[in-house]
């Protein structure tokens, strides 16, 4: 009968030891679990070499009338060319100091990775905190895999991505520069040169 008393200690010890172990390990599984999972802020990218590496204009007066909707008759080779870039003038939205139709120009601009994904990190953040500021903005091109920034106030649109060291800088010039273009040209403008922006990373995707 003695015994019983030791008995009943030995087992009362095992079971304590037992939930200790159990309590550990659920404090470990609670811990993996609360654990962040890294992920990479940078977008899975297609090549995009051609166009914000080595980029040479590869477009002629019909193919920019077609993306932009404009009458190919309206559009001619600016008079200003940009080495490695493209420049195209057309009519029907207004005119410079000098009598000149307005002029669009796109080309590279080197800033190095860093600083471009500084960038897409702060116009993100903007459009997330809704400080977006004079009509500039940030939207996921339609490749799912770079951004176009729209900055209205220079009269640029921006592709950026985050796996290169250049942008893209598609300029249709700020509107004060052309006295005779309304808002609503200016707002239809930058709606065009989005869309164009699509179509060289589409183009040149591989």
């Amino acid at each position: 009968m003695k015994k019983l008393p030791f008995i009943a200690f030995v087992f009362a010890v095992l079971l304590s030891c037992g939930e200790t172990k159990d309590k550990k390990n659920d404090q470990n599984t609670s811990q993996d679990k609360s654990q962040p999972v890294e992920t990479s802020k940078t977008l899975p990218s297609a090549d995009y070499s051609s166009l914000l590496i080595n980029y040479e204009c590869d477009m002629d007066v019909a193919e920019v009338a077609k993306v932009l909707n404009i009458p190919e008759t309206d559009v001619s080779l600016a008079k200003y060319q940009r080495p490695g870039g493209c420049s195209f003038s057309f009519k029907g939205f207004g005119q410079n100091g000098l009598g000149d139709d307005t002029a669009i120009i796109w080309y590279l601009e080197e800033l190095g990775k860093a600083q471009v994904n500084k960038e897409i990190k702060s116009y993100l953040d903007d459009q997330a905190n809704n400080e977006e500021a004079l009509g500039m903005g940030i939207d996921l091109a339609e490749t799912g895999d770079s951004y176009i920034v729209k900055r209205p106030m220079n009269g640029q649109v921006v592709v950026m991505n985050a796996n290169y060291d250049n942008w893209l800088v598609l300029s249709y010039s700020p509107k004060h520069l052309y006295k005779s273009r309304t808002q609503e040209q200016h707002d239809a403008l930058g709606e065009k040169m989005i869309a164009l922006a699509n179509y060289l990373l589409k183009k040149h995707r591989k």
